[in-house]
Order: structure tokens, then C-alpha cells, then sequence
């Protein structure tokens, strides 16, 4: 991400989808340690991922990017970092870890790749921020991080788990020298509403 890029997404005054905003302060802060966690394991569940900019304060909906001081800013190390999220995450997550500048001040910026094989769940309870067992997602209707609240981002997170099975699955035949071959249109035997359809079709 650039100063451009960032400058751009604080423009804009809210949340995406994709991006998160957090406030400053050190990784020994376990309350906000916790709400970065609940953050990065949404992305996690997000097709395609998201990013996490921490040093950014939310004042009644008002975002106010005032950035990290030197010595809060050193405490985020991608090592300790992912020591902490481990804690939480189950599966582990994948993530990078970059110091970006705006306007003289420094932001960290976590960029959470989407889950690798399985959703990930949360494996530990923070009193009031996360819940064992709990799988937090980015709804689609609104840009926030909550337990995933509806049949359709339900479905959404079972697709892309299926995807990626599906994927890994033509890999390891292809890996194991089998061939794997598209299905052409037509190819396919007629389903059993098909067949149904043509028995009635007289009938009709």
C-alpha cells in the first residue's frame, strides 16, 4: 500500500469491505489486541482476504487517522504478531506486516490472506470481543466483523471452502500423474428433473 493509496481509503471517512481501521496503540494492549485479532479473522473468512490499518480512531462513526508513536509502532513485529494471533486463530492465519507513512505519521497495515483449506474459527474467548468457536466474518451488507449472521454468508463461506477442496483435490490427481479433463457442454447424463421433464413432456 502507498502513502497515495492510504490517503485515498482515509478520504474516504468509513470502512470497506475489505479494510478495516483500528486504533493506535501497542500489541500489549489486550483489548485492542483482541479487536485486531476479531479484524484479521474476519479477512481471514473473506473471499480474497483484506487488510487491517492500525492507528486510525473511530470518534461516533468520525475516523480520525492520528497514527502510531515510535515505541507503539515497534511492538508490532510480524513475529510477535503472529505469536498472538496463534493464540486465537484455528487454523492458523496468513498474513503480511507493513509500516506505512502519512502525512509524517506511521500506520501498520496487516494484510490477511484468505483462509488456505478450512474457515478459520476462533479457538479462545476475549471477554466482549471474541468467542471460542465463533467464525467472524465481513457480512456483505454492511463493513464490519461479526459471527457470521446470515444463510447467504453462510453459503458464500461454505462455496469458497468447497472451491478450494475442489481445487486442491485436481492438484493432488494431476500431481499423482492422473488427467483432468473439462466437461463440455452436453456431455453431461441428464439430471433426474431433466429425464422428468421429457417423460412428462406428451403430458403436458
Amino acid at each position: 500500500m502507498t502513502e497515495e493509496e492510504l490517503a485515498a481509503l482515509l478520504a474516504l471517512g468509513h470502512e470497506l469491505i475489505g479494510i478495516e481501521f483500528k486504533a493506535a496503540g501497542p500489541t500489549s494492549d489486550r483489548q485492542l489486541f483482541a479487536q485486531v485479532t476479531r479484524a484479521v479473522l474476519g479477512m481471514a473468512n473473506r473471499r480474497d482476504g483484506g487488510r487491517v490499518v492500525i492507528g486510525v480512531e473511530d470518534n461516533g462513526g468520525v475516523l480520525t487517522p492520528v497514527g502510531l508513536s515510535k515505541s507503539d509502532q515497534e511492538t508490532w513485529r510480524y513475529d510477535d504478531v503472529a505469536t498472538k494471533l496463534a493464540v486465537y486463530a484455528d487454523p492458523s492465519v496468513s498474513f503480511e506486516l507493513e509500516t506505512q507513512q502519512y502525512n509524517g505519521n506511521d500506520y501498520v497495515v496487516l494484510y490477511v490472506r484468505e483462509f488456505e483449506d478450512i474457515p478459520v474459527l476462533c479457538k479462545k474467548d476475549y471477554q466482549g470481543v471474541l468467542r471460542k468457536g465463533a467464525c467472524y466474518v465481513r457480512p456483505r451488507r454492511k463493513p464490519e466483523t461479526i459471527e457470521i449472521p446470515t444463510q447467504e454468508d453462510m453459503r458464500d463461506l461454505v462455496d469458497l471452502a468447497t472451491e478450494k477442496r475442489l481445487r486442491r483435490h485436481l492438484e493432488q490427481t494431476r500431481r499423482a500423474g492422473g488427467i483432468v479433463v473439462p466437461i463440455q457442454p452436453g456431455l453431461l447424463p441428464p439430471s433426474d428433473q431433466e429425464l422428468f421433464d421429457k417423460q412428462l413432456g406428451d403430458l403436458r
